[in-house]
């Protein structure tokens, strides 16, 4: 093993699911109130004796504010689960199991943009009815065979979960300085 990995261990299939599950349930509770909104209005709006929707400018409003606040959601599940997990390698499911995720070489926090791609990838791929499916299945299945305890999604953007707290990546520029401090 690494000397940047002193202390931590990979984070077993189990723990990383637990973590899995905690993350699920913040995203169902932020995606509830839009879901809630959209499906509302178009209860409403489906007129039984005719057989189709009629949408008033009600249900039209609460389908719109519905679709923002969904989209609104997305960019902020983005956010929350992506840049915030690659900048501090947690997130409150990884936090509450005690795991982090790492770079796999550094030990490291891997940074915002491949947390958003470790994010972004699976999803998009597993968009793709069928094959993208199955794929998603086996890179969630991975870590169970893998000797490192690796997503295939973990081997493309080198990134390991481990047990215990990242080591911050420091910033090669610090940026300007406060001249009034």
């Amino acid at each position: 093993m690494n000397e940047n990995f002193s202390g931590l261990e990979p984070a077993s299939w189990w723990t990383r699911g637990k973590a899995v599950i905690v993350d699920c349930l913040i995203l169902i509770a932020v995606f509830l109130i839009p879901g809630v909104l959209i499906i509302t209005s178009a209860i409403v709006a489906y007129d039984d004796f005719w057989g189709e929707y009629n949408y008033s400018a009600g249900t039209i409003f609460l389908l719109v504010v519905g679709i923002i606040l969904g989209l609104g959601a997305l960019v902020w599940s983005g956010w929350f689960f992506g840049y915030c997990q690659g900048v501090s390698g947690t997130t409150p499911g990884k936090r509450f199991q005690g795991i982090c995720l790492v770079d796999a070489e550094s030990g490291e926090t891997p940074g915002g943009a491949r947390g958003v791609g470790r994010w972004l990838v699976p999803g998009l791929i597993g968009g793709i009815t069928g094959i993208g499916n199955i794929i998603e299945l086996i890179d969630y299945l991975w870590p169970i065979w893998d000797p490192k305890k690796q997503r295939l999604i973990d081997k493309v953007f080198k990134t390991r979960v481990m047990v215990g707290t990242p080591v911050k990546a420091e910033s090669p520029d610090p940026g300007p300085q406060n001249p009034i401090s």
